[in-house]
């Protein structure tokens, strides 16, 4: 594992290095900031290695100050060293999280994304010292055993879960053998997120997980020397982990952010006055980057629903998701999911089904784990409840189209904040050219579509093959995560989530796999 000095030090490098290209160029630090819409302070932080800000930065840098790509590459220098950093020992060929004696638990453990097609860091059980390591701090919770990394995305900051793991038996539930009075234990009351786990024995021992508030509610009135019952449907697997990954990532960024976020929703309502508008990230320049995910879907949403009054035809939409991590706010983000379903119910009285139009490079599907293209399925399986036609296009010439909304004859709404410079970029637009552009592209998705059939699980069943899933372990793991909801696994502590996307995807998912058979 790469020194956690030497990381540091690169990013001090990097950050000196932009200091000279600045002051060689003759700008002040206000005026950096001002052409690359960061605040002072951002540049501030970043000439000295505090703040690391993604490459979208680096490389607008390095053209305002002329460096022809000698900032974009201390930049990469110093991202390869962090993600080896970051890389924890990891145990690859078994699906095993405890060796044959639990209370020993060991080091290193498993993982649960193939590491030949994973595109973020590999995810492991790691001990409190890796986690201690992996930080570069001292560990909250010192006294645990075990945590769980849930890595860092592309916005998504990277979590490790406090997890307790107990030996367990399987019957027509897990039965976890947690110590006596486990309900008063100071590690199911813990307020943040944590995981007790159900271990069975043996080699390739399955291993079940509870979120820790669902553990305590359980065994409340239970008595001191009950057992904990896991339901069976909540073993640790892809799935299950994805779904753990994003809402406790999302989780810890929102909840971090809440008070920046409502400050900026404040700062923001002179914007919806305007039908053309682009917010810079100085407007949240302290939100992280899934604060100015969440603000920027808020406000994309809200864009979109003040406008379709004036639309004339059944709606055709263009989304940009194109990864579990983007897709996953549908899923998640409460809002994202209240808007699909008015945008879907302020329609119904056409003939014509709404589309909603995706662009997936196979790069795309290539570069991510098995976990991020299962949220992906589920993303488009949500849209699909709701009577939305989805059609996919794999040609990656059309990535970089804006996010819209069409009637394809008289009016276009833009509204992007996926891979936006800024938090958004809106407007309403009803010119020949525009029109056009948009109405070819979602021409194109529909009649190009990879995942084109006549019916929704037909549509569902062929988008799990582009995306290299086994549509029948999907349809089997949605039905037993149907019955039993969720919030079991992965209860959100942010308001601004909520679980009723994942599950409504996984009901409908499992009526596909009914009509299938």
């Amino acid at each position: 594992m790469t020194d956690p000095q030497a990381v540091r030090a690169a990013w001090r490098e990097a950050g000196l290095r932009l200091a000279a290209k600045r002051k060689a160029a003759n700008l002040s630090q206000q005026e950096l900031a001002k052409r690359s819409a960061y605040s002072r302070s951002s540049i501030a932080n970043i000439e000295i290695g505090r703040q690391h800000v993604d490459r979208s930065f680096w490389e607008k840098a390095d053209r305002l100050l002329g460096a022809v790509g000698e900032l974009v590459r201390e930049y990469d220098a110093a991202e390869a060293l962090q993600r080896r950093y970051q890389r924890p020992a990891a145990v690859w060929p078994t699906r095993r999280i405890a060796g044959s004696d639990i209370e020993n638990f060991p080091v290193a453990a498993a993982s649960f994304i193939d590491p030949a097609r994973i595109s973020l860091q590999p995810t492991a059980w790691v001990s409190a010292e890796q986690v201690e390591a992996l930080a570069g701090q001292d560990v909250p919770g010192a006294g645990l055993d075990h945590y769980l990394w849930a890595p860092a995305g592309r916005a998504l900051p990277g979590v490790t879960i406090p997890a307790q793991v107990h030996r367990a038996v399987r019957d027509d539930q897990v039965v976890a053998q947690v110590p006596a009075a486990y309900a008063q234990h100071p590690f199911v009351q813990r307020p943040g997120r944590a995981l007790v786990i159900g271990q069975l024995d043996g080699p390739d021992a399955e291993a079940y997980v509870l979120d820790s508030r669902h553990a305590r509610r359980r065994l409340r009135d239970a008595g001191d020397n009950a057992r904990l019952l896991i339901p069976p449907a909540y073993l640790l697997d892809e799935l299950t982990f994805a779904l753990l990954w994003a809402v406790a990532n999302f989780d810890e960024a929102l909840l971090a952010d809440d008070a920046v976020i409502a400050a900026s929703l404040a700062d923001s309502t002179g914007y919806a006055l305007m039908t053309k508008s682009a917010a810079s990230r100085d407007m949240a320049a302290d939100a992280s980057p899934v604060g100015r995910m969440w603000l920027g879907s808020q406000f994309c949403a809200d864009h979109v629903r003040r406008h379709s009054p004036a639309l004339t035809d059944t709606p055709v939409f263009w989304t940009r998701e194109q990864r579990g991590e983007e897709a996953a706010t549908w899923l998640l983000f409460t809002h994202k999911h209240v808007y699909l379903r008015d945008t879907s119910n302020s329609s119904q009285a056409s003939s014509d089904p709404i589309v909603r139009a995706f662009c997936i490079p196979r790069e795309a599907v290539t570069d991510s784990p098995l976990g991020e293209r299962a949220l992906l399925l589920l993303a488009v399986a949500l849209m699909e409840s709701y009577g939305i036609r989805t059609a996919v296009t794999d040609t990656p010439e059309l990535a970089g189209t804006a996010g819209f909304v069409t009637d394809r004859h008289r009016r276009a709404i833009t509204a992007t904040w996926v891979g936006a410079d800024g938090i958004w970029y809106v407007d309403i637009a009803d010119d020949r050219s525009t029109l056009r552009a948009y109405g070819e592209a979602a021409g194109y998705a529909t009649s190009h579509s990879v995942i084109g059939a006549s019916t929704a699980h037909a549509r569902l069943a062929n988008l799990a093959g582009y995306l290299g899933l086994n549509w029948r372990w999907m349809i089997t793991r949605c039905r037993e995560l149907a019955e039993w909801g969720t919030a079991g696994i992965a209860q959100p502590r942010s308001r601004l989530l909520s679980l009723d996307g994942v599950d409504r995807a996984c009901q409908f998912v499992a009526e596909c796999g009914r009509r299938d058979n």
